[in-house]
């Protein structure tokens, strides 16, 4: 455990406004968690540990349950679309990183506040940029993303009802179907796609464009049908959360992260460059 990190673990347990008793929290000892393997630094598969998930978001949630006798099981359970199905249907406890949509809400429970803000941009292969100001900029144009990437309620209804958008079951695979010119752009959050284009030696071919189609905060949920969803556990989590924030952790921890992921990559024979 990092200097920081006892550090922030003494405030954040002296400051906290409302102590419950480790029986009411304890409902169970292990949390299963999961979400998007692709959204490092917050969020990807551990090479190290196949089958397993690690990144920024799980240690965020290690530190909020550093006081319980709960542990996290982070476990790569493939596509994004099945991590939610699974979130639906019960077979995962939480989901370490979900956007908020009112489809969600009917079978997630949201542990407010969001543990950052993450901006969605239109991504460009390079010399084939265009004006970028609203939404109905993209009108006309091919666009992709990830199977089941949300970006907002608000531009989720726009997109459905206006624009022309595939999905794809990588980002990966979007980016490469843009240089390809199957795509004219591609929908995808700016920190995770930064990351994904580093790896894959893309950095050079493929740009953002300056205006976010949304910025939407990021949170935690736990599955509806769960056995460690109770009310006493979702309010420690927000209480935390809360305490988290105060304290820039993210901010602190991201090129913790972000190097990490590199560091990975790049062992395991990945990363490659322009």
């Amino acid at each position: 455990m990092s200097a920081f990190t006892k550090t922030l673990f003494l405030i954040v347990a002296l400051s906290s406004s409302q102590w419950v008793s480790a029986s009411e929290l304890t409902i169970c000892n292990r949390i299963v968690v999961t979400g998007n393997a692709e959204y490092p630094p917050i969020l990807w598969r551990d090479q190290n540990h196949p089958g397993k998930l690690t990144g920024l978001a799980i240690e965020l949630l290690e530190l909020a349950l550093m006081d319980t006798e709960i542990s996290v099981d982070a476990r790569d359970r493939g596509v994004w679309a099945r991590a939610l199905q699974e979130a639906k249907h019960g077979e995962i406890d939480m989901l370490a990183g979900a956007f908020l949509t009112n489809e969600r809400q009917e079978y997630m429970d949201y542990i407010v506040p969001q543990f950052t803000d993450v901006p969605s941009v239109v991504w460009t292969k390079k010399g084939n940029e265009f004006n970028y100001q609203k939404w109905e900029d993209l009108l006309d144009r091919r666009g992709g993303t990830l199977v089941n990437n949300s970006f907002g309620q608000d531009f989720d209804a726009y997109a459905k009802k206006n624009l022309k958008i595939l999905s794809s079951a990588s980002a990966e695979r979007s980016f490469a179907m843009l240089l390809a010119d199957r795509f004219d752009y591609v929908l995808y959050e700016l920190y995770q796609g930064l990351t994904i284009l580093e790896s894959a030696g893309l950095k050079s071919k493929v740009v953002a464009l300056d205006n976010p189609i949304s910025i939407e905060g990021l949170y935690f949920t736990f599955s509806k049908k769960s056995g460690c969803n109770s009310e006493a556990l979702r309010r420690h989590l927000s209480e935390r959360v809360t305490q988290l924030t105060k304290f820039n952790t993210f901010e602190r921890l991201f090129d913790k992260h972000m190097q990490a992921w590199l560091l990975q990559q790049s062992n395991f024979g990945v990363v490659k460059r322009d």
